[in-house]
């Protein structure tokens, strides 16, 4: 029998998986770096590639593809009567490989700058890990490697994740991953209910990262509760909820509890946080998508204009659904100039600080309310829209259950 020597389970490895044809692949989930000998691992993604293109593989047709190993791939089939142990043997050879990726880690923490931020040196040790996990390995994407996904896609109905509202939907076919959505407005105005209702819709199809930086986590569960059970908002915050009321939370538990919507209300947290806590419920999860309510209030360790600040916010946000692949919801400030016009609608132009915040956005939605109780609007201008029309959308506005409706419903 073989011992746990290193060198002796890659042989049994590669010996087993000429042995049996390629069919020992199925059994493992190796790869060539996980070898210690760089030809071995060399060897094993030839025989990996060959077996996912369904060629049959032994010492005749490695040798067709690598003509110069031909003696050492026959030399194998010594070790190919083990191919019964190939699991035990494969697992030694991971061990060893997570080992030495282990060590560079390492050797990369403990380079880490003192100055660094406790957020960076955790986002920069988590990235580290991630490539020693083979989260991050670098490949080369021709064209032809990406085009059956992207085909794929096309055809799937999955694509976008619908909106609440189908008259939004109809205007930029739902929440894109890879987007960012900036729902802007004056305070007030209903920004947060807006996330809210947009978070419970994700978080049908996964996991939701909400950093609620102006909102404690209790008012915003207070605020789904309202919107989910229509009690209403005042009363939940109030604490006047008589028996009847209690009777409908108890009913609704279960389908509050499903939200999953993780709530991070830490105040003032950096672009940095953010990603950290949305990889954190990713691990946990799926991830369906990013809520930020706002960006005006995320902080920087950088001493430059406030206005450039917030366009570096804007930019981690952008890059942060393009690697995450999930539509991210930013929540922004519309500065005063709206007010001093006549007819008060905002535009584009009112984007507080940043005018990086349109270029980066994908959609851009403007608030506003008009009318009064019990006919209230909520306008939803979408006055930007990489993928489709701009427009406005006309809903109801139910403040008093912390949501927006169609008005037929």
């Amino acid at each position: 029998m073989l011992t746990d020597d290193l060198p002796s389970a890659e042989l049994a490895v590669l010996g087993s998986v000429l042995e049996t044809g390629g069919k020992a692949l199925d059994l493992i989930a190796l790869r060539g770096d996980d070898f210690n000998d760089k030809r071995h691992g060399d060897l094993f993604d030839t025989m990996r590639a060959m077996h996912a293109n369904g060629e049959h593989v032994d010492p005749t047709t490695m040798s067709a593809a690598s003509p110069e190993d031909a003696p050492f791939l026959y030399s194998l089939t010594d070790h190919g009567r083990f191919s019964y142990a190939i699991v035990s043997y494969a697992e030694i050879v991971a061990s060893h490989g997570m080992h030495r990726r282990m060590q560079s880690v390492a050797d990369g923490i403990r380079g880490f700058n003192p100055d660094m931020s406790v957020a960076m040196m955790f986002e920069r040790a988590q990235q580290l890990l991630d490539g020693a996990a083979g989260e991050a390995k670098s490949n080369v994407r021709m064209v032809a490697d990406i085009l059956p996904g992207v085909l794929e896609r096309m055809k799937s109905k999955a694509t976008f994740v619908p909106s609440p509202w189908p008259t939004l939907n109809a205007a930029i076919g739902g929440l894109r991953p890879g987007a960012v959505y900036v729902v802007a407005a004056r305070p007030g105005m209903g920004k947060t209910v807006v996330a809210a209702q947009m978070a419970a819709a994700l978080a049908d199809h996964g996991r939701v990262a909400f950093s609620s930086l102006e909102m404690s986590e209790d008012e915003l569960v207070t605020r789904l509760m309202s919107e989910r059970l229509r009690i209403r908002v005042g009363k939940l915050k109030d604490n006047r909820l008589d028996d009847y009321d209690w009777g409908i939370i108890d009913a609704g538990r279960d389908a509050l509890d499903s939200l999953n919507i993780a709530i991070d209300d830490r105040a003032a947290v950096s672009a940095v946080e953010v990603r950290s806590h949305a990889k954190a419920v990713q691990r946990d999860g799926k991830l369906a998508g990013i809520v930020v309510d706002y960006m005006q209030l995320m902080s920087s360790r950088s001493k430059v204009d406030r206005h450039l600040q917030v366009s570096e916010f804007s930019r981690q946000l952008k890059i942060m659904a393009k690697d995450l692949q999930v539509p991210v919801i930013a929540l922004s400030q519309l500065n005063r100039q709206s007010e001093s016009r006549a007819d008060g609608i905002p535009k584009l132009s009112d984007l507080r600080e940043s005018g990086s915040i349109e270029q980066d956005a994908d959609v851009v939605i403007l608030l506003r309310r008009e009318g009064e109780f019990p006919m209230e609007h909520l306008i939803l201008d979408v006055a930007k829209n990489r993928h489709g029309q701009t427009g406005e959308v006309d809903l109801a506005w139910q403040g008093e259950f912390s949501r927006a409706v169609e008005w037929d419903s």
